[in-house]
């Protein structure tokens, strides 16, 4: 896979950054797979995200109102205990979207599709308004071309990272 156009100096700064943030704190919230085993979020899933949501600036805010580097929304950030007013903070914002990305996992029974589609989209988007079309994506993402690019990118960064080494050693 090409990635020419991924912006290397975002990448670089989220690797050096934030992979030990990010690793600390997948361990502290596992999901649970179709089959019922307990898994850890791959620490490049995280790095994707916050590649596509914020481009690893801590202070990014949408027009719509998310907020950090991984775009957490107010009410989401309410419903699972995170302090949207301190999401700013690297920690505070890869928490709160481990934990988001940990219950949409588990609810998706680690369909990652369905779950990439419920963080852009809404967590029931893609019960309230799936694709209609035939194949092995039908149903899984929600029927908005936005949450559709969001997917595709998020999975395209995720295999990015996962080939991109980190640059310090965590304890």
């Amino acid at each position: 896979m090409l990635f020419t156009d991924v912006d290397m100096s975002a990448a670089k700064l989220i690797d050096a950054e934030y992979s030990c943030i990010v690793e600390d704190t997948v361990r502290k919230y596992p999901y649970f797979s179709a089959a019922g085993d307990k898994k850890i979020i791959d620490p490049a899933l995280i790095k994707a995200v916050i590649y596509v949501e914020s481009r690893g600036k801590s202070d990014a805010k949408s027009k719509a109102g998310a907020y950090g580097l991984t775009q957490i929304m107010p009410a989401t950030a309410r419903l699972l205990g995170c302090d949207y007013g301190t999401l700013n903070v690297p920690r505070n914002a890869v928490e709160c979207s481990a934990k988001f990305l940990a219950a949409l996992l588990t609810y998706n029974k680690g369909d990652l599709v369905k779950t990439l589609s419920g963080y852009n989209g809404g967590t029931y988007s893609t019960e309230s308004r799936p694709t209609e079309k035939n194949g092995g994506l039908a149903g899984k993402i929600y029927e908005n071309p936005e949450t559709k690019r969001y997917v595709v990118s998020v999975l395209r960064m995720f295999e990015f990272f996962k080939g991109f080494g980190k640059t310090k050693k965590c304890k």
